[in-house]
């Protein structure tokens, strides 16, 4: 569902298709499952290489695809990447973690073909990320035994705010899993723990492409921001198309 509110069923069939920090592969799964040509799927953690290799043999109908270990901010010498552009490049939640984000958006989608789709998700900027940074830095530098404070001052005071909402947070927490396929005590430290840590506005987002060719398309939450970002930043996910 994720992948099609980006990207049809119609633009995915017969497309390639590269997904630059595949993670799980649950996303380049879903990619195959409706009908893209061939799939390209990169990480940087050979831990998520291995893992999206396990996810696609078991359950991909197909078996176009090729996963390999990529950073982003070094030139690929793989021949399935080298000189090569496709008509879909995806990365979801990813560019925003590697130290040089704007590097890595421009290296990025010069894999796109033109006319092809350039679809990302960016953390979304707001008044907190300067604490945010400075808090990912230290939770990141602790180890584990000294990062569950961190984790339960964040959780309790996550719902305290759900009670003065007028929210119950224990179904919150107990439905967390279906609505993001992850625990809610996982995407905790997942948040907490992801350093490094980058951030953009939709504006400067867009304006980015634009000098690149890019036109925006079509979004997910890439209004302006509300809000102080106080627990997190949401993602805002982008639709571009090369000229």
């Amino acid at each position: 569902e994720g992948l099609l509110n980006l990207i049809s069923k119609e633009e995915l069939k017969g497309k390639t298709f590269l997904d630059i920090g595949s993670g799980s592969g649950l996303h380049s799964l879903a990619a195959l499952r409706n009908g893209i040509a061939e799939a390209v799927c990169v990480d940087f953690d050979p831990n998520s290489v291995s893992t999206t290799q396990s996810v696609l043999d078991a359950h991909s109908p197909q078996k176009n695809y090729t996963v390999f270990r990529q950073n982003i901010l070094e030139a690929p010498d793989n021949p399935k990447l080298k000189d090569q552009t496709f008509d879909i490049v995806y990365s979801w939640g990813v560019l925003h973690h590697t130290g040089a984000m704007w590097d890595a958006i421009d290296n990025a989608s010069k894999f796109a073909k033109p006319g092809g789709i350039f679809a990302i998700a960016l953390y979304k900027k707001t008044p907190m990320c300067g604490f945010w940074k400075a808090e990912k830095r230290l939770y990141s530098s602790l180890p584990k035994w000294a990062r569950f404070p961190f984790d339960y001052a964040y959780a309790a005071a996550f719902c305290l705010a759900k009670l003065v909402l007028r929210q119950n947070p224990i179904k919150y927490i107990r439905d967390y899993h279906e609505q993001r396929g992850m625990r809610f005590m996982t995407d905790v430290r997942d948040w907490l723990g992801g350093y490094p840590y980058e951030s953009a506005t939709p504006e400067e987002t867009k304006d980015f492409m634009k000098a690149r060719g890019f036109e925006f398309i079509s979004g997910i939450n890439t209004d302006p921001q509300k809000g102080a970002g106080l627990f997190g930043s949401g993602c805002a996910e982008y639709v571009f198309q090369k000229n």
